[in-house]
């Protein structure tokens, strides 16, 4: 207590001033208003910035939830439109038969599941260009693993570990893939030449190939993609160094600067059939 007294009085000048500035801001603010309403309105807007930055905290956590609940039921969409595609697909072949021994199993296995994922990096600095995402092995990621975004083609699953996964995109020199024109038969090979982010080549054509641009260019025969899987778009011809084929440039549907979320593809059959092709390579 005797403390306290010797610390009082030591200090009364300070705490006769603190006293004397809290009573006259009390005379200011009680017997002035417009000085109050001044107060009142900074405090307002102060506290209103909080409570901004608070709701713009909690909007960002919940839309990243919601992003992932979409993308969920995008990847129950896209196998659903897959099977619906079998399907009909069957149905086209045995109305154009006059065989009718066999019955469609409604038990049949669908070829194609979806596993969604988040990208987690993205390196486009250089030609090696990579992206990692954040689905592994624990999640049945293996590598030759198509990958899709919600827009077309993203990449091939290259390396994996327990939690994440390592892609090697279209827009990568390693990368090839075969493809072919939507109203064509004839089959082509996807490159890229290093050069713009947004762009691919689509070479190996025969000269006689009729296009216009803004043609579809989609998946033809691959162990990774399922048929008919988007691409892009025919933007306009590309350089070719042969003379009997045609280059075309790409304009890839997969926005990759945007690049968020993908569909990792996971081919029911794929070991199958590679075990099997193997065979004849021995």
């Amino acid at each position: 207590m005797r403390n306290l007294f010797n610390f009082i009085i030591r200090n009364s000048h300070w705490l006769l001033a603190i006293l004397l500035i809290v009573f006259s801001f009390y005379l200011v603010f009680a017997h002035n208003p417009y000085q109050r309403s001044v107060y009142l309105t900074s405090a307002n807007n102060v506290t209103g910035w909080f409570y901004t930055m608070s709701s713009n905290v909690t909007s960002f956590i919940h839309l990243r939830k919601n992003n992932q609940m979409l993308l969920e039921q995008n990847a129950v969409l896209e196998n659903e439109l897959f099977s619906l595609r079998s399907y009909i697909n069957n149905l086209a072949v045995t109305a154009s038969s006059d065989v009718d021994a066999f019955v469609r199993d409604s038990t049949e296995q669908t070829q194609f599941s979806f596993i969604p994922s988040e990208v987690v990096n993205l390196s486009f600095s250089g030609v090696n260009n990579f992206i990692t995402i954040n689905k592994g092995s624990k999640d049945g990621l293996k590598p030759d693993m198509g990958v899709i975004s919600q827009r077309g083609v993203v990449g091939v699953v290259a390396n994996v570990s327990t939690n994440f996964s390592v892609v090697i995109p279209i827009i990568n020199p390693m990368f090839r893939l075969s493809a072919k024109l939507k109203n064509s038969d004839n089959y082509g090979s996807i490159s890229w030449n290093g050069e713009s982010v947004n762009t691919a080549q689509l070479g190996e054509l025969p000269k006689h190939e009729i296009y216009q641009a803004g043609d579809t260019v989609m998946t033809s025969f691959s162990r990774i993609f399922p048929k008919q899987t988007i691409i892009g778009f025919v933007s306009g011809i590309g350089k070719t160094s042969d003379d009997n084929f045609n280059t075309f440039n790409i304009k890839l549907a997969t926005d990759f600067n945007s690049l968020q979320d993908v569909l990792v593809i996971d081919d029911q059959f794929y070991e199958e059939q590679k075990l099997l092709e193997n065979t004849l390579e021995r």
